[in-house]
């Protein structure tokens, strides 16, 4: 729920008056007040030099809950975004402790656990937050993210001063001017590490907090991270045992989730993992209302049923006895939701996942809800992507053989291994260009050998040739496995090229720490989301469970057994995770294979007709010489080839995807997008 955005002026420069500094607020607050449309506060120190602004979507305490929030002597001031769950035993515990609080809001704790423990209040801390908090008695400001980036935060400093939002798009009115960052840009950073494609500005990154004083004194630290068995680890549990766990963990993890004051909803898929929420909180519910229903909202495709996940959601639907709605969606109502995706995830996109969760969003919110629950989360850890196969048979997995479980000989591996790199290596896994498994060979060692960072980088631009040489003068030519691999911490590194981790869990690693929070928790998940005022609550990343899963050997993850598959092995996706809730779900949906959720467009189309597609017309009426000239960035040239070619001769990827030349022009589009509303400068050499 909610935005937020703060300013602190340091004793480098002067602070404007309280006058200013209000105005300043509301303007930002106004420019994200779709995260909040419920309430506005605002809140300036005695000095002039802090000033802290929220927007509220109220879901707990709706009366007395709206923030900045402070304790009983006003020397902590703090707002706060998301859901904080099992708040009222913590507020218990602290009010056993003599701590008075004002309102019944899961957000105030922040306040309190601070006061009893200070940076250490962290570690209490379970859900979907970021908060900036300001202790007047050190002039000290606080701020943190949880500990998988559900909620965004991002900061800047300039003059002295320092900006802190929930969005970008808040930073203009606080005196922020942008910039292209072009080697962000290049090297894919805003996706692989802490930078944006905006010069200077920041990510808090997941499970870090930052620290700002008054001489202007700021440092950003980790108080959380990704932590896996290392492969001697003895794992005494049996399999039942294992199944049994994982399934308590989740349990618990929907029923903190379905807590609120207003009406919870469900976005369910085809696939496993939104089926198992809905399931599972069906079963929660109806303990306490055996006549409750859950509703669901689902994306459908009717023009394109090959890869409409509609009718297998329906069947769950009808399972579980939900309220059922069907959102069908045209190519002309995803084109049309292309600019407004840009904007609010503030980064290129290239594809129609954003542009589709974007409209879900807004038809939930027309319906009423401002809650939902999701089941983003599970295939990063539970090994659900393709290229997690490839780095599971790099190596024995130790620990599945102590357990006794029956796996491939190293001969077999070594030839699985060779057959899947093979087959991977032709088939468009991320679309916009090719997967290798032969190039960027020191960025693969610097991870003990993986391949997924590579596979990320085929989402993107691997070489030079669309951007133009005044910018590739500056770069260098791209090199995004790098990137990737650069921006994983050192402990990390060792752990992967020392052998300690599995290269499975090094691979989970990385796909936890960059295309989670980069792409399903941004571009088909928060962003798109709050641009409605809907709340996403991904059950699979609460941190319990999470910290559970990653105890677990690979080879319950991504399960081998002897069949009729290639090398006479099959392997079966999230195969614990399948065990865990098949109480829960359809047998359609136990035995369905992982499918990649793909926004179709139309699949055929009469390459001689004059007739172009909306997604051809739109990138022919925007993607022109002008338009592209404004970036900056990009080669003109090459890119007038590639939208020629894209528009005489389109591509249908098999699995619904979009052509990867329409990626690439999307990709541009994206910049002109944020070229215009951001009124960002042309990049000049």
């Amino acid at each position: 729920m909610c935005g937020l955005t703060a300013i602190y002026h340091s004793d480098s420069c002067s602070p404007p008056s309280r006058d200013e500094i209000m105005s300043m607020l509301d303007t930002s607050l106004s420019t994200i007040d779709h995260r909040g449309p419920d309430a506005q506060g605002t809140f300036v120190s005695e000095d002039c030099r802090v000033g802290l602004g929220h927007c509220r979507l109220s879901i707990i305490d709706l009366e007395t809950g709206d923030q900045p929030l402070s304790d009983e002597e006003g020397m902590i001031q703090c707002v706060v975004t998301g859901e904080i769950y099992d708040h009222e035993r913590i507020r218990a515990e602290l009010e056993a402790q003599g701590s008075a609080f004002k309102t019944k809001s899961d957000s105030e704790i922040v306040i309190q656990l601070y006061k009893h423990q200070s940076f250490n209040a962290l570690s209490s801390l379970r859900g979907e937050f970021a908060f900036v908090l300001y202790d007047a008695s050190r002039r000290l400001l606080f701020a943190a993210r949880d500990r998988f980036g559900v909620k965004p935060l991002s900061y800047t400093m300039f003059g002295g001063r320092l900006l802190l939002a929930s969005e970008i798009k808040a930073f203009p009115a606080l005196g922020w001017k942008p910039e292209w960052d072009i080697d962000s840009i290049v090297n894919n950073g805003y996706f692989t590490d802490d930078r944006t494609v905006f010069k200077g500005v920041r990510k808090l990154m997941p499970g870090h907090f930052l620290v700002f004083r008054p001489d202007g004194d700021l440092k950003v630290q980790a108080y959380w991270d990704l932590e896996y068995a290392t492969q001697d680890s003895p794992n005494t549990s049996t399999v039942d045992e294992m199944i049994t766990t994982l399934r308590s963990h989740l349990t618990e993890a929907v029923r903190l989730r379905l807590r609120a004051d207003v009406p919870v909803a469900l976005y369910l898929s085809g696939g496993i993992d939104s089926a198992a929420i809905a399931g599972i909180a069906t079963k929660l519910l109806r303990e306490k209302d055996p006549a409750a229903k859950l509703t669901t909202f689902t994306l459908t495709f009717p023009y394109a049923k090959q890869f409409d996940e509609g009718p297998t959601a329906a069947g769950t639907a009808a399972f579980i006895g939900a309220d059922s709605h069907m959102v069908p969606l045209t190519e002309s109502d995803l084109v049309g939701a292309m600019d407004e995706t840009v904007w609010h995830c503030e980064q290129p996109i290239s594809s129609f996942h954003g542009p589709g969760k974007f409209l879900l969003s807004k038809f939930a919110r027309e319906k009423g809800y401002k809650v939902v629950l999701t089941g983003e989360g599970s295939d990063e850890f539970i090994g659900g992507y393709p290229w997690f196969l490839v780095d599971y048979l790099r190596a024995a997995d130790r620990a599945g053989l102590a357990m006794g479980l029956e796996l491939p000989s190293d001969a077999e591996r070594a030839g699985l291994l060779q057959r899947f790199q093979a087959y991977l290596a032709s088939v468009p896994v991320m679309f916009m260009s090719p997967n290798s498994h032969t190039d960027a060979q020191l960025a693969r060692k610097m991870l003990g050998g993986i391949s997924t960072h590579r596979a990320f980088v085929a989402a993107g631009m691997p070489t030079g040739e669309p951007y133009n040489a005044a910018v590739l003068a500056v770069t260098g030519e791209p090199d995004c496995t790098g990137a990737i691999a650069e921006g994983v911490d050192a402990r990390v590194r060792e752990k992967a090229t020392s052998g300690q981790w599995h290269p499975f869990h090094v691979a989970s690693y990385v796909t936890g720490r960059t295309f989670l929070p980069a792409v399903i928790l941004i571009q088909t998940g928060e962003r798109t989301e709050m641009a409605h005022s809907i709340e996403s609550r991904p059950a699979f990343l609460d941190h319990h469970l999470v910290d559970y899963i990653n105890t677990l050997p690979p080879s319950v993850k991504v399960c081998p057994s002897k069949g009729e598959g290639p090398g006479g092995w099959t392997f079966t996706d999230k195969w614990i995770l399948r065990q865990a809730v098949k109480p829960y779900i359809t047998d359609e949906v136990f035995q369905r294979k992982k499918i990649s959720y793909n926004a179709p467009i139309l699949r055929k189309r009469d390459a001689d007709s004059t007739t172009r597609s909306p997604l051809q017309a739109m990138l022919k009426d925007r993607i022109t010489q002008a338009n592209v000239d404004a970036v900056g960035l990009f080669n003109w040239e090459y890119i007038q080839g590639v939208l020629g070619h894209y528009l005489t001769a389109p591509e249908f990827p098999p699995d619904g995807g979009v052509d990867g030349k329409a990626q690439l022009l999307m990709y541009v589009l994206s910049f002109i997008i944020m070229q215009e509303r951001f009124n960002v400068p042309k990049w000049v050499a």
